[in-house]
């Protein structure tokens, strides 16, 4: 009996290594902190200077200050004061731009375009920002398949873009 046991445990640890190791992960983040990044940036400087604490804090687009930033990854951050700058530091990801920063909607649409960073949504306490009202318009109209095919689109056109360079 004790031989018999032993060879169905050794295939029954074989199996849950085997199912394990074939886990998916969930997907790396789109806002740049991933190693994936493709990031809508102005000479390294994101969201056209802007500050991305403002957008949850005070639910409106403000101007960062030139004397106040953070360097993330290859993307610059500036703020409209330290104590913005404090909050970014606390938990980036949850501050930085989906979908690179650039326009929500364009990228679900498999398409590269700059934004106006004065058009936006915080949408399940994420930043996505559009080129203009009416994107933001059609991106609501169903979000959550605008961010599934923004995602795909966004991670194909980072490999797209690796594979060029």
């Amino acid at each position: 009996m004790k031989k018999m046991l032993a060879p169905l445990i050794l295939a029954c640890l074989a199996g849950l290594c085997l199912t394990a190791a074939g886990q998916k992960h969930p997907p790396p983040t789109t806002s740049g902190g991933s190693g994936e990044a493709l990031l809508n940036l102005d000479n390294t400087v994101a969201v056209h200077g802007y500050d991305p604490v403002a957008y949850f804090t005070e639910d409106r687009a403000v101007k960062g200050n030139r004397g106040i930033n953070e360097r993330v990854g290859s993307a610059t951050y500036y703020f409209r004061s330290r104590g913005s700058r404090y909050e970014f530091l606390g938990n980036a990801p949850k501050y930085q731009p989906q979908l690179g920063g650039y326009c929500a909607l364009s990228m679900s649409l498999g398409r590269l375009e700059d934004i106006n960073p004065r058009v936006f949504t915080i949408y399940r306490g994420k930043l996505y920002l559009f080129r203009d009202e009416e994107a933001k318009g059609l991106f609501l109209a169903n979000p959550e398949r605008a961010i599934r095919e923004g995602i795909a689109n966004y991670f194909e056109l980072a490999r797209q873009k690796r594979e060029r360079y």
